[in-house]
């Protein structure tokens, strides 16, 4: 039997873009009416207006915490434009979490932006960083009943894949771009900090931890390892203290600031070999082949990475840890039971070595709109009707749930679904 902390919390993760739905304000909606993006999003999950029966469904299952993301789009639909009734609603879904005895966890930023502050230059230029000030001004002194407040959600993600990769809006391909934009990131994470430490919120930054692994013993597909296990998981947290960012052509100053928390969002792992060509960096990264299955994303599944994860962030940072993201997409709904059992024994192991690990969020409560891959890969404990919007527990949930009541894993559980060996 594998048992946790009373006060472990035992949540589920969404944001709003994926399942608010009618968010027409944002850069996301933008480019999906034009057409740029393969997918529209219309009401995703049309949570927006179904957040109490969301609530209810939270409660009913057993879970203690909840991580969802406010649309800053929605608070400032236009530039001098504050929509009270929007933050208004984000207050009623704070107030609701806590009588069911959910512990909110709020998130300022996921993926999106309002379409009128990216026509400015969005985070590519310092100057608009008033704006954002305005936004987490308005949330601090505003939002009640919240202690913990994230600021960003996989900022390097955000930087690699709209402005180096150039896949998601804005659609920019430029490394001195995604430069400029991982430095004023933390610029505004700084920002916000100062505002939000200041007003007694908890404040972290939800970073993605990929593993990276070298595709060979080879002294170059090390090195190249290391390089990108920098470049994408290190240089920008340490930036957070140290106040310079190294990126791949400049090193930028940045405010020294602090984190509360980190939370560590885990997936999957990556295999790295050496390139010659600069244009790439001298390296060369892909998915690893870590397993004979593939969930719809195309991942492997390598539980080990995630306690790999915790114990990495935590001995170079030594910072209080929730994992505000694991999960993953599929119609097996088995095998998901798998991956969080598995998953969770990892965590446990940590727990056992004294790291500082608070929660566990799973990604995510329902299935949602997964960006620029659409509706099709189902990473929710709740199935969907796109068409009803009906929500259907899964089996899964269920498990889940009471995990999260009894804040143990039963041997049974153990027997049929975990790993023998840590």
């Amino acid at each position: 039997m594998f048992r946790f902390p009373r006060s472990f919390l035992f949540g589920t993760a969404t944001s709003s873009h994926q399942i608010e739905g009618n968010n027409i304000f944002n850069d996301w909606w933008f480019y999906e009416q034009k057409g740029k993006l393969k997918y529209k999003s219309g009401k995703a999950c049309n949570h927006w207006e179904l957040y109490k029966e969301d609530i209810d469904l939270m409660a009913m299952l057993g879970y203690n915490a909840y991580r969802f993301s406010i649309e800053w789009s929605r608070i400032f639909p236009k530039e001098k434009e504050f929509n009270e009734k929007a933050l208004q609603r984000y207050q009623e879904i704070v107030n609701l979490l806590n009588e069911r005895g959910i512990t909110p966890m709020v998130t300022l930023h996921h993926f999106t932006s309002p379409m009128w502050f990216m026509k400015k230059g969005g985070f590519a230029k310092e100057e608009n960083l008033r704006y954002w000030e305005i936004y987490v001004k308005t949330i601090a002194e505003n939002l009640e009943g919240v202690e913990l407040i994230a600021t960003f959600n996989e900022p390097m993600v955000y930087v690699m894949m709209s402005y180096i990769q150039g896949y998601w809006p804005p659609f920019v391909k430029n490394p001195l771009n995604a430069g400029k934009v991982e430095a004023n990131l933390l610029k505004a994470h700084a920002i916000a900090y100062e505002i939000l430490n200041g007003r007694n919120f908890k404040v972290g930054i939800v970073k993605n931890i990929p593993i990276f692994i070298p595709a060979s013993e080879s002294e170059r597909d090390k090195k190249a390892r290391d390089r990108v296990d920098n470049l994408f998981n290190w240089n920008f947290l340490d930036a957070i203290w140290s106040g310079k960012v190294k990126t791949p052509l400049k090193t930028y100053d940045v405010p020294k600031s602090d984190v509360d928390f980190i939370g560590v969002n885990y997936y999957t792992a990556s295999e790295v070999k050496h390139s010659w060509n600069p244009l790439k960096f001298f390296f060369e990264a892909k998915l690893a082949d870590l397993s004979e299955r593939k969930t719809l994303m195309g991942w492997s599944i390598y539980p080990k990475g995630l306690y790999e994860a915790i114990t990495n962030v935590q001995s170079r940072y030594k910072k209080p840890i929730y994992i505000t993201e694991n999960g993953i997409a599929t119609l097996d709904d088995e095998w998901r039971i798998e991956f969080i059992i598995q998953h969770l024994q990892y965590v446990h192991k940590a727990l056992k070595e004294s790291y500082d690990v608070r929660g566990y969020f799973y990604w995510s409560l329902m299935d949602n709109f997964e960006w620029a891959e659409g509706f099709e890969p189902r990473f929710g404990l709740v199935e969907v009707d796109y068409k009803t919007f009906e929500r259907r527990p899964r089996r899964s949930a269920y498990i889940y749930g009471e995990i999260a009541k009894s804040r143990e894993i039963s041997d049974e559980l153990i027997e049929k679904h975990g790993l023998e060996n840590l």
